[in-house]
């Protein structure tokens, strides 16, 4: 269930939403105040994973009051990534930015990431700073996305908060591996690529949709995916 997608853009925002009812309005606002001067041509488009709270009728009426926004639901309970891909699959832009909807990366960091995806057409990469959660999920994490980057060459502090040109969504777009991860297929199928650093901020509200069980699945799916494009494009 969706809107009807529209005319090519500059720049679409997907958000994958799953449990963020609370979030939602305050990040499309703060969408709006963020490029309303810099982007006046965007679509925010919330893709709902078949979440079970109130995000569904919450982002439908944020697409009923301003045109920028746009809303798609998923049926079946697909993961951040595939929700990732099926928003990108749903709407044309120039450029395409991936954000969070628990607002620990901040909105206000869109125009920066687009400005420098534009000035070489390649993309960019937001890398966090800071302390944003508990010490025992920021070693886990630095740890297992230490060794993700040695094999595909990315920082250690990266996240899924970036800005991808056309050419590198298509080619994602059709990459028809099993395992996906939206970060590991950007820099992979990236011919070129930069870093923002940006300090991020710890969740307000909510928890994280990943248990410990799930960051296992999810790790073991990114490692899976790098080695599946590394085996589509063995010269990179």
């Amino acid at each position: 269930m969706s809107d009807a997608p529209p005319a090519r853009c500059n720049l679409a925002i997907i958000v994958p939403v799953y449990g963020n009812a609370e979030t939602v309005e305050e990040l499309a606002e703060r969408v709006r105040a963020a490029l309303a001067d810099c982007v006046p041509d965007y679509r925010l488009l919330f893709v709902v994973d078949a979440s079970p709270d109130a995000s569904w009728s919450i982002v439908r009426k944020l697409s009923e009051q301003d045109p920028h926004n746009r809303s798609l639901l998923l049926e079946q309970n697909v993961g951040q990534h595939r929700a990732l891909l099926a928003g990108m699959a749903h709407v044309e832009a120039e450029y395409y930015a991936i954000l969070d909807a628990d607002l620990q990366d901040p909105p206000e960091l869109l125009g920066a990431l687009l400005e420098l995806a534009r000035s070489r057409n390649e993309t960019v990469f937001a890398i966090r700073e800071g302390i944003y959660q508990s010490w025992s999920r920021m070693l886990t994490s630095r740890i297992f996305k230490g060794l993700l980057g040695l094999y595909v060459g990315l920082p250690a502090n990266v996240g899924t908060c970036l800005v991808i040109p056309r050419a590198v969504s298509i080619s994602m777009l059709g990459f028809a591996g099993p395992h996906v991860h939206v970060v590991v297929m950007a820099r992979c199928f990236s011919r070129a690529w930069r870093f923002l650093p940006y300090r991020r901020d710890v969740r307000e509200s909510g928890q994280s949709a990943y248990s410990v069980r799930g960051r296992c699945k999810a790790a073991w799916a990114a490692i899976r995916c790098a080695w599946a494009c590394r085996m589509r494009l063995p010269s990179r």
